[in-house]
């Protein structure tokens, strides 16, 4: 048991970081034209406006319920 445990908390966080660090220059290296963001074409939309309200005060209240469960 000692062994999983320092396996999965020990060693298995720096392996994913590394992974994707590394896969992350891969990426920009090869392919630095696809990195783009689609969002501000969803955001420019009149239709969506009451989306980004109602997405913002969910995060905000789920924020605040953690700090209050603290």
């Amino acid at each position: 048991m000692d062994f999983l445990n320092t396996l999965f908390f020990g060693i298995y966080p720096y392996i994913a970081i590394c992974i994707f660090l590394v896969g992350s220059l891969i990426r920009y290296d090869r392919e630095q034209y696809t990195w783009k963001t689609g969002s501000s074409q969803m955001l420019s939309n009149k239709n969506f406006r009451i989306a980004n309200i109602l997405f913002h005060i969910g995060v905000i209240s789920i924020l605040l319920g953690h700090f209050a469960g603290l």
